[in-house]
């Protein structure tokens, strides 16, 4: 028995000094590891795996002699073009994918795209975690176009922007995992002289506080004047947030609101207006408080609501303020009013268009002060605050939806349409939005 520990031993301490090897000298390690390879994961698509890597799509294409970009199977692996290849390191005791994205100089969340994972993930000892470049280039090219800014990563309930300029006349148009986004011309820039000008387009990415944290799909794509498609794809990471649970109590009269029928039957009545985008854009500022005084909020976005102890389950999808009964609900920034009627669900509502896709709602009103068509100015009043519909108690919820899809209406208190809110736009681009 003695003389058969010897090995043991020996091939314990070779287990150690190869751990060590690992951890200390990751980048040899990782030489040995295959770095010219792309293990295809679950919502893969050719086009987003080309976007993370930086190699063009038709190289991708060509280099694995793919006849259809779309037929990828889960876990299959793809070749990378020389000089595409990412170099791995071994992660260390106690690693996440931020730590090593700190410790190599590199974006946490494309780290986290390219690796699959999240950024808080934590890394088992030895597991190779391939590395990006350290940045993408400041813009994207592809065609006429030249894509200035695309959105890394978006909180959940919140939106995104995305900028493009293009130096011909052209229709652009977005998608996120296949859902349009109206992305427009807002501005024409003038270059330098001798230089054709340009036309800065741009558009809201809304997330909805139910999409899944990860990694989804922004697509731009136009026709060229010879009618071929031309199309670029971007990966858009979302973030996870975490919302609280609020049980709501209805009175006995109000009880036969929670159904889900109900409630999807009032959605369905809703969804042609906040579809509607084809209004040109009415506000360049950011939005004031829809309430004279500040009131305080009674349940907040992406609240997950149990109505009467789980008889119906969904996320808040507004800013509820808990103000008196009465009290003035004025509009936050211009637009038109595209309903003001009895829901019974909402009870008395008021929506404005402001442009673009982009509708705020109010509901519970004691009483609409406006009627559709009519247009508004920031600081209007619209109606004031009361208790209909489904509602527990006087108060005001603000809604705030960009293509239809509900988003934290707070964060449009700090931030103007463009960069630059004093922008104008020409006569020109209004003319395309009317047209449209």
């Amino acid at each position: 028995m003695k003389g058969m520990r010897v090995p043991a031993v020996a091939l314990l301490a070779c287990l150690l000094v190869m751990a060590l090897l690992a951890v200390l000298q990751p980048d040899q390690v990782a030489a040995q590891s295959p770095d010219d390879t792309y293990v295809v994961k679950q919502g893969d698509t050719l086009a987003s795996i080309a976007a993370v890597l930086g190699i063009p799509l038709e190289v991708l294409a060509a280099t694995n002699q793919l006849t259809d970009p779309n037929a990828l199977d889960v876990g299959e692996i793809l070749l990378l073009p020389r000089g595409a290849a990412r170099r791995s390191v071994i992660a260390r005791p106690g690693d996440t994918i931020q730590s090593v994205a700190e410790r190599e100089g590199l974006s946490v969340l494309r780290l986290a795209i390219v690796n699959g994972t999240t950024p808080t993930a934590r890394l088992f000892p030895g597991q190779p975690i391939r590395l990006l470049q350290n940045s993408a280039p400041p813009s994207m090219p592809f065609g006429s176009v030249n894509v200035v800014s695309v959105p890394s990563s978006v909180v959940q309930g919140q939106a995104g922007w995305i900028e493009a300029e293009v130096d011909r006349p052209l229709s652009l148009e977005a998608t996120l995992n296949g859902a349009p986004i109206g992305i427009r011309p807002l501005t024409v820039i003038g270059k330098d002289e001798g230089s054709s000008d340009v036309t800065l387009w741009g558009g809201y990415i809304p997330i909805a506080a139910s999409v899944a944290p990860g990694v989804h799909t922004l697509n731009l794509s136009y026709t060229a004047a010879n009618g071929v498609a031309v199309r670029r794809s971007f990966p858009v990471f979302v973030q996870g947030r975490v919302f609280a649970v609020q049980e709501i109590r209805l009175p006995p009269d109000r009880s036969a609101l929670v159904e889900e029928e109900i409630s999807q039957a009032e959605l369905d009545y809703l969804a042609p207006i906040w579809s509607h985008t084809a209004t040109p854009i009415q506000w360049r500022r950011p939005f004031s408080l829809p309430l004279q005084t500040a009131s305080p909020t009674t349940s907040p976005y992406g609240v997950r609501r149990n109505y009467n102890s789980g008889q119906y389950y969904s996320f808040h999808t507004g800013q509820d303020f808990a103000a008196p009964g009465g009290s003035p609900v004025l509009a936050p920034a211009d637009g038109i009013v595209a309903l003001a009627e009895p829901l019974r669900v909402r009870g008395i509502s008021v929506i404005l268009d402001h442009g673009a896709g982009l509708f705020t709602g109010y509901w519970h009103l004691q009483e609409a002060l406006v009627a559709p068509g009519e247009k508004v100015q920031a600081g209007d009043p619209i109606g004031l605050v009361g208790t209909t519909g489904r509602s527990t108690g006087e108060h005001l919820h603000w809604e705030l939806r960009i293509y239809g899809v509900a988003v934290d209406p707070m964060p449009f208190l700090t931030r103007p349409l463009l960069a630059n809110p004093s922008t104008v736009e020409s006569e020109a681009v209004q003319d395309a939005e009317e047209g449209q």
